[in-house]
């Protein structure tokens, strides 16, 4: 996937340390003062509108110092500090970009490893990787290699002016297709670079570069200038203050600072009202908006406020449940009170389902309070929808301490028994899940009254896929009222059924009086790997067969063949 904030800083020249430098040990302590003007503009080729553009200009100051990490040397930690932007006349602190970090050379200069104490998302990880790539050249120009840079790999061209080296970025021979999917090509479309040596990293760097990204749908483009000098006095930074193990670092979370905050809401803004967002997918989507994931909260408002026309809306939801980071699911958890609007919590929930990634505990514990006090809706299938989507978010969110409280919260309500029709949700819910540990109570709930409850525990063990499941159904199937027969036959299908099930399955599809459970046991027995043994019972039952839709359905049946054993 594109991370867009890689391309406005990170698209800039980079080059390798040299291992001379390495070597300089304590000594070495730069610092120096940075200037970097980025130009990206970002075109989705099927929105006939003008391209996106944005222009940043950052200031500040940099620092770095020896480190070791553990036994392992050639390791320097790294910081910035007074990191600034221009927006308009006024200068924006950016605290974002004023996390400690560190990074490894090789012995041939190059840059082979990041560290990073600080919990921070990958966006954060490559601005900040941008600002040591802009430290880096290789000192042994009669033998270069390939530079890396946060887009992949690629091919430089160095020249010896002097007591200056000129490089030039010929092209990307490689790049990461994980994070940069959405393209398939990256062209230099201009490059030039002037470094001057020192040794301890450099005393000066200065460059312009050009990047274009395409792909099918999309195009990204960046300019970049810059300079890099040795700052003319030294600067007080919490660097120093820090261990030169890295193991000693304490880790922090990142915070944004509120101007930052608010510019960003603004953008997200502008890009979700001012594009036709039905025009780009949703994947795509999701990918730009993670941009913008620490203020996505920000969209509340506008969802809830009908701005958004009905298709804008569905998929600006179906990119937030493909986001799936911490703030996206608080967002959708958010939605589900908006009890007024039941379409709205709807597509939350089916968002929700999407994603994979732990839930957060901001958003479990949300879903906790709902699934306690009671969910309300002015729609009584949502309503429904939300307890057994429970069950779909334990299932694709296994493993978790959230998911593990979600669990246990889902079988003390089912045990308090409010209502038939919570209770029968919340049993769908386990269903859902497909974990082995709820079996024991879904089954107890077989012999329930209620013939909703009932049916719901025979539809949950259905979908549990175990053997022991499909003993109790099994059981169930022997001794239950007449109730449930369609349930119980199609839960049954979920398996391969003993040949006395069988039997007795294939008596019910020939003789059974009410067609529609006919259909469920002609159903159950076509997902058989075995069928050659009723096909011929069968094809005798179509002579007095009343049903069309039951005939279709053996006809069906007959032209299978027999599948092997899994």
């Amino acid at each position: 996937m594109i991370n867009l904030c890689r391309l406005t800083l990170l698209a800039a020249p980079f080059a390798a340390l040299t291992s001379f430098q390495v070597m300089a040990g304590t000594q070495c302590q730069p610092q120096y003062t940075f200037d970097i003007k980025t130009q990206t503009s970002f075109d989705y080729i099927k929105l006939q509108s003008a391209p996106q553009t944005s222009m940043v200009h950052l200031q500040g100051l940099l620092s770095l110092k020896p480190a070791k990490k553990e036994q392992e040397k050639n390791w320097w930690a790294i910081k910035a500090d007074q990191v600034t932007a221009a927006v308009g006349k006024e200068r924006m602190p950016l605290p974002s970009y004023e996390h400690a970090f560190a990074f490894k050379v090789t012995e041939n200069g190059l840059i082979s490893d990041f560290y990073f104490a600080t919990k921070l998302d990958q966006q954060t990880q490559d601005k900040l990787k941008g600002l040591a790539y802009y430290l880096q050249y290789q000192h042994d120009i009669s033998q270069v290699s390939k530079e890396p840079d946060t887009l992949g790999q690629y091919q430089p061209a160095y020249q010896q002016t002097g007591k200056q080296l000129k490089m030039v970025k010929q092209h990307y021979s490689d790049f990461d297709r994980t994070q940069l999917a959405t393209f398939n090509r990256v062209e230099v479309l201009d490059s030039a670079h002037l470094i001057t040596p020192s040794a301890c990293f450099i005393k000066h760097r200065e460059g312009q570069e050009a990047l274009a990204l395409t792909g099918t749908d999309l195009r990204f483009g960046s300019q970049q200038s810059y300079t890099l000098t040795l700052a003319p006095q030294p600067f007080k930074s919490t660097l120093y203050e820090l261990d030169n193990d890295l193991a000693a670092w304490q880790t922090t979370e990142a915070e944004l600072s509120d101007a930052e905050k608010a510019r960003l809401a603004a953008e997200l803004n502008q890009l979700i009202t001012t594009q036709d967002i039905t025009q780009i997918d949703a994947h795509t989507l999701s990918i730009l908006l993670q941009k913008y994931n620490a203020v996505i909260g920000t969209l509340a408002p506008l969802i809830l406020s009908g701005e958004l026309n009905d298709k804008a809306q569905m998929r600006l939801f179906n990119a937030l449940g493909q986001l799936d980071s911490d703030t996206s699911q608080q967002l959708l958890s958010q939605l589900l009170l908006a009890e007024k609007q039941p379409l709205t919590q709807f597509r939350a929930l089916r968002a929700l389902t999407q994603g994979n990634a732990p839930l957060s505990q901001q958003a479990a514990d949300m879903l906790l309070g709902m699934l306690t006090d009671g969910f309300s809706t002015l729609d009584s299938e949502v309503e429904s929808s939300f307890y057994m989507t429970l069950g779909i978010l334990l299932n694709n969110r296994s493993g978790s301490d959230t998911a593990t409280q979600l669990s246990l919260a889902i079988t003390e309500q089912i045990t308090l028994g409010e209502s038939e029709g919570k209770t029968a949700s919340l049993i769908t819910a386990l269903g859902n899940s497909r974990d082995p540990q709820h079996e024991t109570l879904i089954n107890t709930h077989l012999s329930d009254t209620s013939a909703r409850i009932e049916k719901a525990s025979i539809r949950a063990l259905g979908m549990m896929q175990t053997d022991t499941a499909y003993k109790h159904l099994e059981q169930h199937f022997f001794k239950s009222p007449e109730r449930n027969k369609k349930a119980l036959l199609s839960a049954l299908g979920h398996y391969q059924m003993s040949a006395r099930t069988s039997d007795t399955v294939l008596n019910m599809a020939v003789n059974e009086q009410d067609d529609a459970i006919r259909l469920a046991a002609i159903n159950a027995l076509a997902t058989q790997q075995h069928k050659e043994g009723i096909k011929p019972i069968l094809r005798q039952a179509l002579q007095s067969e009343t049903s069309r839709r039951n005939f279709k359905a053996i006809i069906k049946l007959l032209h299978s063949k027999d599948e092997k054993a899994q």
